[in-house]
Formats: C-alpha cells, sequence, structure tokens
C-alpha cells in the first residue's frame, strides 16, 4: 500500500489478520512512517503478537514512530461515536507526523471496536469522510473487518466501501501467477496463469510447501484465469505425491471450462483429488 490508498482487510482468522497487519506496519516502519494503531481491546495484545512475529515494537513506541490507541483513547473516546469528530482527530494526528518529519501516517483500526456501541450505525460514514483524509497528504489507512463479527451484508458494503482489498504478501510470484496463503481451510490462493511456461517451477515449489504438513492441501483457484493440459497435469502430479502420504488435494472453485479440461484428461477421477463449487472463506 502507498500513501492515499484506503484498504480493507476482511479476514475470519487471527492468523490472517495478524500475518498482514505485521507486513503494513513493519513497512510502515521502515519507510520512516508514522504508524497508529486503533485496537478494539487491549493494546498489549497488538504487542504481543508483532513480537511473536520477530517485530520489536519497544523502540518505536518510545520515539513516538509507534502507537497502539486502546478503545477508550480511540473508537470509545466519545459517546455516540460522531464520524466527524474522529476524522477531525485523524487529521491533527496527520499535522502532527508530518511537523515531526514523517514521510507518511499510516493507520490501521479494529472496526469491531464500533460493534454495539452508540452511533455504530454511523460506522459507513465514518468510511465514506476519511477518503478526504488520504487524499490531502501521505496519508494511507487499513480498515480491518472480522468476518466472524460483522454479518456478510455488513461485509458486502465494507468491502465495497473502500477502492482496495488487501490480502497476505504472497509466498510464490512468477510473471504470470502469484499465491498467497489461505487460512480457512488451510492451503493456498492461486491468482493468475498455469500452464505449460511456468508449471516445473510451480511444481517444484508447492511441493516443498507441502512436505511437512500432515492435512489436505487446499487450492482456492477462484483467481485463476486459466489453465492449460500441462497445468491441469501438474496439478493431477501433485495429487499422486499427496497420494503417498495418505493426504487429498481439494481444488476449489474450478470454472467449468477448467473443470472439462481435468475431464477430458480423466484425472477427475483420481482417488486422491478433489474438485469442489464451494469457494473457501
Amino acid at each position: 500500500m502507498q500513501a492515499g490508498d484506503h484498504g480493507c482487510l476482511s479476514f475470519d482468522t487471527d492468523a490472517e489478520q495478524r500475518e498482514v497487519l505485521t507486513s503494513y506496519i513493519r513497512t510502515g516502519l521502515e519507510r520512516h512512517e508514522q504508524v497508529m494503531y486503533f485496537a478494539a481491546g487491549d493494546p498489549t495484545t497488538v504487542l504481543d503478537f508483532l513480537r511473536d512475529r520477530s517485530l520489536e515494537p519497544d523502540r518505536f513506541l518510545a520515539s513516538g514512530q509507534f502507537q497502539v490507541i486502546a478503545p477508550q483513547q480511540g473508537f470509545h473516546a466519545f459517546t455516540p461515536f460522531d464520524p466527524d469528530i474522529m476524522v477531525g482527530q485523524l487529521r491533527q494526528a496527520a499535522a502532527r507526523a508530518f511537523e515531526a518529519g514523517y514521510r507518511a501516517l499510516r493507520l490501521t483500526g479494529e472496526e469491531s471496536a464500533l460493534r454495539g456501541r452508540p452511533g455504530s450505525e454511523r460506522l459507513p460514514e465514518y468510511e465514506q469522510k476519511t477518503v478526504d483524509i488520504f487524499a490531502e497528504g501521505p496519508v494511507l489507512g487499513l480498515c480491518q473487518y472480522d468476518r466472524r463479527i460483522f454479518s456478510p451484508a455488513e461485509m458486502t458494503a465494507a468491502e465495497s466501501g473502500h477502492a482496495k482489498s488487501v490480502v497476505p504478501d504472497p509466498v510464490y510470484q512468477d510473471a504470470r501467477l502469484f499465491i498467497t496463503r489461505m487460512f480457512r481451510p488451510p492451503g493456498y490462493r492461486m491468482v493468475g496463469e498455469l500452464d505449460i511456461a511456468q508449471v516445473a517451477a510451480w511444481l517444484a515449489w508447492i511441493s516443498r510447501a507441502a512436505l511437512g504438513k500432515e492435512d489436505d492441501l487446499h487450492l482456492n483457484l477462484a483467481g485463476l484465469r486459466f489453465i492449460d493440459v500441462a497445468g491441469a497435469r501438474m496439478l493431477a502430479l501433485l495429487s499422486d505425491k499427496l497420494a503417498l502420504r495418505g493426504r487429498r488435494l481439494v481444488l476449489h472453485d474450478l470454472e467449468p471450462a477448467q473443470c472439462i479440461v481435468f475431464h477430458l484428461a480423466g484425472w477427475d477421477r483420481l482417488p486422491n483429488l478433489v474438485m469442489t463449487a464451494e469457494v473457501p472463506a
């Protein structure tokens, strides 16, 4: 993410939330940006998970470059919640960050802090009004929405109200394909194209990534725009490799045209290859 971006992180596991946030916060600190985290609970929880991921926050806290704001000083500082007051406070924080010499102000907040609070119905209004802050100067924000707390309708509204959806950093990337971790069920999301140009490198990578794990391997292919016979064959070979360890390869959300590739070759009948239309969360 860059200055001016207003992103949405939707998640349903703590692991996914923490992976994205650790990268987001680390990047800001390395770029000499001031980072402000508006927590929904005890700030110690945030500091502890950063330490667990080898990001030591203490010196940044001491210098003021990193701040974790407790609910009482952040989303709960005024009742009922008022978007105009909150936006005004963020605008003041941005001015202080620039005066202190930081390159940008990097914001993130757990929107669940407002759940059930007076004024929480104004959260969409708050999201809309923060857009002006990102346009005024080098400010960026990542809003956190927990799918375990917000309803599907609320999640849809939240995601559509942000210019960018943020996902974990890719664990594999080449000119045509990038892969990110998937957290429920554990596995990987594939986006792009899987064809003869890169199947050998991809099979070597995924085989290494799958080693040492005991569960079935899940691949979400919803973002896979194209797969040719060579790509499908490599997935069949991966299924055979997993079968030697008593594991299955589960492919989620293949397009009907892509399923035909497997069907014509007979690979859809492999006992260890499962193809499902269900899209993992």
